[in-house]
């Protein structure tokens, strides 16, 4: 009887090991689905979109914000799981394709894990997914300026660089100011080299609060002064533009090691260039038979006159465009001066 009491402990005990033991492996499965998934980390106080609500959309009786990081990495269950968000119709109030868009452009905000790079490119080059990420371009150049550095390295992490050349072909076009538009815009302004410039409206407008901050207190603020044109309403309009092109350099430099940095000097200089703004000061004379001209506050004969400058003086031409040369005086009195009485030095 003793011996059948022992046996029946032992074989008690080897049950209730096994059973820990399978608990334990369902505990280790459970953690690393809450410490890897895709909400992990983000702060929907802090997303810089709105309208992200958790608990709404599921997929495979999941929450998409609880998928685990991983499982889109691979090929099988990301194919699947797109072919799902494809299907879904705005017709019939499913947005599940545009959730999971914001969610992931909000990991990248708030997480430098660059697996949420390589979901991120997979989206842009699905037709289907690709064409939603569009509506959130102004986010996506927000995160470009925000960790260029995090673009960089994720295509050189995952060799997909189709992404970062979207992002570089098109970002300058839309929130960049170059020379050409300047010139065409009757516009003078006081540029220093090396000068990426983006309008001071466009960055007020921001939502990522850190990078507001960052180009307000590390960007140089500089002002153009537009001639009545149909782009400012016919009227004469001084716009101000900050600098952004150290802070985005030195961001990019202290971040990347030497073989990704080989990427932003092929990739990112290149479609930037036509917008980093250089002008060469150019040292000139006035010369007018009345013995002096008039430093004006516009390009018109009849604007407020800043200064008289003496015939002989010298004189820095900030902008030479157009018939009234952007000029400033030996005194720092900044004004135009009609081209005829201006000579070359």
């Amino acid at each position: 009887m003793k011996n059948i009491t022992n046996i029946i402990l032992i074989l008690f005990s080897l049950f209730t090991i096994g059973c820990l033991e399978k608990s334990n492996d369902k505990l280790k499965l459970n953690n690393t689905t809450i410490d890897d998934n895709l909400k992990n980390g983000i702060d929907l106080n802090n997303s810089f979109i709105e309208d992200i609500e958790f608990k709404k959309y599921s997929y495979n009786d999941i929450h998409i914000e609880q998928i685990p990081v991983d499982s889109l990495l691979n090929q099988n269950y990301r194919t699947a799981f797109f072919d799902y968000l494809n299907k879904k119709s705005f017709e019939e109030n499913e947005y599940e394709q545009t959730f999971f868009i914001k969610l992931i452009l909000v990991r990248i905000q708030q997480s430098d894990d660059i697996r949420s790079y390589k979901i991120l490119s997979n989206i842009f080059n699905d037709d289907k997914l690709g064409y939603y990420l569009e509506s959130y371009d102004l986010f996506l150049y927000q995160l470009f300026l925000y960790k260029p550095y995090y673009f960089i390295k994720g295509d050189y992490e995952y060799k997909q660089n189709e992404l970062l050349d979207y992002i570089n072909q098109s970002l300058p076009l839309a929130i960049l100011t170059n020379k050409e538009y300047f010139n065409n815009n009757i516009a003078s302004i006081n540029i220093e080299k090396n000068s990426l410039l983006i309008k001071e409206k466009l960055v007020d407008d921001f939502t990522i609060k850190e990078l507001k901050s960052e180009l307000i207190k590390k960007s140089d603020k500089i002002e153009a002064y537009f001639s009545p044109s149909y782009e400012t309403d016919w009227k004469n309009e001084t716009i101000t533009y900050y600098n952004i092109y150290s802070y985005l350099n030195n961001l990019i430099i202290e971040n990347l090691k030497a073989p990704e940095l080989l990427i932003y000097d092929v990739k990112y200089k290149p479609f930037f260039e036509t917008y980093i703004y250089t002008i060469q000061n150019q040292i000139a004379i006035i010369q007018d038979s009345d013995g002096f001209t008039n430093l004006r506050k516009d390009k018109t004969a009849t604007s407020e006159i800043l200064q008289k400058i003496k015939s002989g003086s010298a004189i820095d031409v900030l902008d030479n465009t157009g018939d009234w040369w952007f000029v400033q005086t030996k005194e720092g009195k900044k004004g135009y001066v009609h081209k005829s009485r201006i000579v070359n030095n």
